[in-house]
């Protein structure tokens, strides 16, 4: 037995993508909290290292626990059940919700899930091996992420796996791979009891070691396994010429640190007689790029009462500064921003590269020179504006002699989570630090270079006034990051989350502390039967094409059936871009006068949907009554519009639409803080409780009564 650390890399695979095909085991007790619940936290960092070593070039199974962790999260049994009922109940009903957030998780990071729920009889030799083999080699071949469990709903005890330790060996087999992760709840194997002092970890096992006199027999807490199936699993793979390792999945980056640090972090390796050179670190990705490397550092993130208090001290410090003293300085980043634009614009050309120009997103993640003058112009505005603290907004004497006054405040600490938007780490800044709040961001991943270089550009300003740095931190651009920021209870006084339906979602439903959510933008217009079609062709092109990536731009076109004939002419200017999903009479009127490559047939999908690209629905409506029905069944609350003369009509419905904005004869694209007058914007509210529609300065205030006495007492 060979007890010497190892150094080794992981090995490099010959083939698509030059990485190595790892199956990576992620066990219950990695995945489970000591309440038998899901650990989202954790199962989100694993997430993010997993992309990460996608993006090195490996190729990656998941064989995931957890979907009983789910169920048992989900539904509260009510009467005793048989332990294999039990199982199957919980694990249908977590297998969805663990799917979907697995879904979610790796969707920042662009990538493809698919799921693949097995049996044990499917890995005897036959058509359903075979069958199972060439779906995930599909899967793998096209950038899709399988993620492998156990289908409990039909395995009864006699035909299941011993536990999911069986079951990633046999993936691991099936798919030739060159090295098996098993992620546990410990190290590795040791001599003795891991909590022993004496015991010692087995760094490396040989072929053909026998270990059986150090495997406990013990079944893990939320699992079927335990150090006995992960033995007999990794000896099985060992034999078939995988490398094994087992590991701790609680530690941090424990996948990285596999990676790029081996020698520092303690598992247990099942080697194989001929290893295979490993992938070093900074090598070409699959598609031929380096590895992302932004060259600013960030703040690691609040870990730590230490570090959440410096956020809550650096917004006490600024309740110090006058506001003329938070204008010079604003004025100052204004300036910095113009003056150092290439160093901003060289980290955006590194966010550029990893992103495909035909991509929607492209647009709204792009910097240019106008652009971060129109930024500080914007943050100059903010300067110019009164200050939102210290408004005295009720105050009354009480019989009794009391004098009550309510005063603006700030709120504290403002945490802000966004995505490909690298303007609104300054907007965010500027509108915070304006009104005494200190912020914490969490920008997405697309924009990272670019949201490093802002931050670390405020922050010589703020040190050039000798203001703390902390009054702005930025997290990493990890699921990890959320995770923490939304559980940050005490330390951050709200949260802001800013960007797709996906995203608003999750951050309301994980959110530990308070949430104004900014919500996605669903946005229609109706052309009524008196609107006017010149008004209406400018409007209509306005709020389509201006940022098609922006929360405000048209999504559905209502028009009156009476108008049919005048469509044509409104969608015109339209045409050299603009795909249109038009409902049959909608697509009877434009046959013949709109381009047929542009030209499609609606779906029940095409309305209700944020498209952000260059995409229309057009739907024919009998009725302003019918309009405001298909708007309160499909709008999302955002901004809505009405082209009319008849101010009657117009005044109806900006009476019964339920939107934060609602147009008469102007495009949805003024929904905008700036274009409000307020300077910029943190978001658009989409909810009714505290703030609603474009929020910026006074909308990230509260207040506190201040009452004055002269030694009355309470009867």
């Amino acid at each position: 037995m060979q007890v010497t650390p190892v150094t080794t890399p992981l090995p490099k695979r010959e083939g698509a993508g030059g990485g190595s095909r790892l199956v990576i085991k992620i066990g219950s007790n990695v995945l489970t909290r000591a309440d038998g619940k899901l650990d989202v936290t954790r199962m989100s960092a694993l997430v993010d290292q997993v992309a990460w070593l996608r993006q090195q070039g490996y190729e990656v199974i998941l064989v995931s626990s957890g979907a009983v962790a789910c169920g048992r999260r989900e539904l509260q049994v009510e009467h005793e059940l048989g332990s294999v009922e039990q199982r199957q109940l919980f694990s249908a009903l977590g297998q969805v919700k663990l799917i979907g957030l697995y879904y979610d998780l790796f969707r920042e990071f662009h990538i493809h899930v698919g799921q693949v729920l097995t049996m044990k009889e499917n890995f005897e030799p036959g058509e359903q091996f075979e069958n199972q083999r060439a779906c995930m080699r599909v899967m793998l071949e096209n950038g899709v992420l399988p993620i492998v469990n156990e289908n409990d709903t039909v395995c009864v005890t006699e035909l299941m796996f011993t536990d999911n330790d069986e079951l990633s060996g046999l993936i691991a087999q099936m798919m030739e791979a060159d090295t098996l992760i098993l992620l546990s709840n410990i190290d590795g194997i040791y001599t003795g009891h891991p909590d022993d002092p004496q015991s010692q970890l087995i760094r490396t096992v040989a072929p053909g070691t026998d270990l059986s006199q150090y495997i406990r027999t013990e079944k893990s807490a939320f699992g079927r396994g335990g150090m006995h199936s992960k033995y007999t699993t990794a000896s099985q793979v060992q034999a078939a010429g995988i490398r094994v390792i087992i590991a701790n999945g609680e530690r941090e980056n424990i996948l990285i640190d596999l990676m790029e640090r081996p020698e520092q972090v303690p598992f247990t390796e099942f080697m194989t007689d001929s290893p295979r050179e490993g992938r070093l670190a900074g090598a070409e990705t699959a598609d031929g790029n380096k590895a992302d490397a932004c060259s600013v550092d960030f703040a690691p993130s609040l870990t730590g009462r230490a570090g959440r208090a410096s956020a809550r001290m650096a917004a006490k410090s600024l309740a110090l500064l006058s506001d003329e003293q938070r204008n010079t300085i604003l004025l100052a980043v204004a300036d910095a921003i113009v003056a150092q634009q290439e160093r901003i614009l060289k980290a955006n050309a590194e966010d550029l590269l990893k992103m495909d120009p035909s991509n929607p997103l492209y647009d709204r993640l792009q910097l240019t020179p106008s652009r971060l003058e129109g930024i500080a112009a914007d943050m100059r505005n903010v300067a110019s504006l009164p200050s939102p603290l210290g408004h005295i907004t009720k105050e009354k004497t009480l019989p009794n002699g009391l004098r009550l006054c309510r005063v603006s405040v700030p709120f504290g600490v403002i945490g802000m989570i966004y995505e490909a938007r690298p303007n609104v780490t300054f907007d965010v800044f500027s509108l915070c630090f304006k009104s005494g709040n200190a912020c914490v961001l969490k920008g997405g991943r697309d924009a990272d270079c670019s949201n490093r270089e802002a931050v670390a550009l405020i922050h010589e300003v703020l040190r050039q006034f000798d203001i703390s740095t902390d009054v702005v931190t930025l997290l990493p651009a990890t699921h990890e990051a959320t995770a923490e920021l939304l559980n940050a209870v005490g330390d951050v006084d709200l949260c802001i989350p800013r960007g797709g339906r996906r995203l608003i979602d999750f951050v309301r439903d994980h959110a530990r502390i308070p949430v104004i959510e900014t919500g996605a933008g669903v946005v229609n217009t109706y052309f009524d039967i008196e609107g006017d079609v010149v008004m209406g062709t400018a409007i209509i092109h306005n709020a389509k094409t201006r940022r098609v990536s922006v929360c405000n731009a048209l999504d559905t076109l209502l028009i009156h059936e009476a108008r049919l004939a005048d469509l044509p002419e409104l969608v015109a200017p339209m045409a050299a871009s603009v795909t249109l999903y038009a409902d049959e009479q909608a697509f009877a009127s434009l046959d013949g006068h709109y381009p047929t490559e542009r030209l499609q047939h609606a779906t029940p999908d095409s309305f209700g949907t944020e498209y952000m690209d260059y995409k229309l629905a057009v739907k024919t409506v009998k009725s302003l009554d019918e309009a405001l029905t298909h708007i309160d069944a499909y709008g999302s609350g955002h901004s809505e519009a009405i082209i009319t003369n008849n101010a009657v009509t117009a005044q109806r419905f900006q009476t019964q639409v339920d939107a934060a904005c609602v147009y008469w004869n102007a495009p949805t694209s003024f929904t905008d803080g700036a274009q409000f007058g307020l300077g910029a914007e943190i978001g658009i509210s989409t909810q009714k409780l505290h703030a609603r529609g474009p929020m910026a300065l006074e909308e990230i205030t509260t207040y506190k009564w201040l009452i004055h006495g002269e030694g009355q007492v309470r009867g």
